[in-house]
């Protein structure tokens, strides 16, 4: 290669290192509004759970839906509610992602996980025994984050959002 084209090269390579930066501030982002959001591998409930991300998590969106909406988020690519971003709220729950349930509802604990039973309904609470996914609880209050449970004869809290109402396989 002769110098011109080196020097044209290296130019390039020098002007997308610079623009690199302001392109991905172009991309949309917002925020998780629900206590902790879901990261799915497809936009399903019953889908994979890649990870999950509390309130005021900062997401990247790849493409809007009006149920599911595909982000990137800490390097991982999935599907979250639409509701339980920032953009997308409408006014429903704050914790758009937690299982539902009532009392003396049954429930489990979500699937690849070890969930603690705390002796209050907060992670200051002192932590009573775990229980891995698939876990049977039996729910005997529900409250907005966290429900007062029964597992395997003890009773505490756990949140909404680590229980499921069907059991994972």
């Amino acid at each position: 290669m002769t110098s011109k084209v080196w020097i044209r090269f290296l130019c390039f390579l020098l002007c997308l290192t610079v623009l690199m930066p302001c392109v991905s501030a172009l991309a949309e982002t917002t925020k998780v509004s629900a206590y902790l959001l879901r990261l799915r591998e497809k936009p399903s409930e019953k889908a994979k759970v890649l990870d999950a991300y509390p309130k005021g998590t900062t997401v990247t969106i790849l493409k809007k839906g009006t149920e599911w909406t595909k982000v990137r988020v800490h390097g991982k690519t999935g599907y979250m509610k639409t509701n339980c971003l920032a953009y997308g709220r409408n006014g429903g729950s704050s914790s758009g992602n937690s299982s539902g349930g009532s009392s003396g509802t049954t429930m489990y604990v979500m699937k690849g996980i070890k969930l603690n039973l705390r002796t209050e309904p907060s992670n200051e609470g002192d932590v009573i025994a775990s229980f891995r996914g698939g876990t049977k609880v039996t729910v005997l209050k529900k409250g907005k984050y966290w429900s007062y449970v029964e597992v395997k004869g003890l009773k505490g809290y756990m949140g909404n959002d680590f229980l499921t109402a069907e059991k994972e396989k």
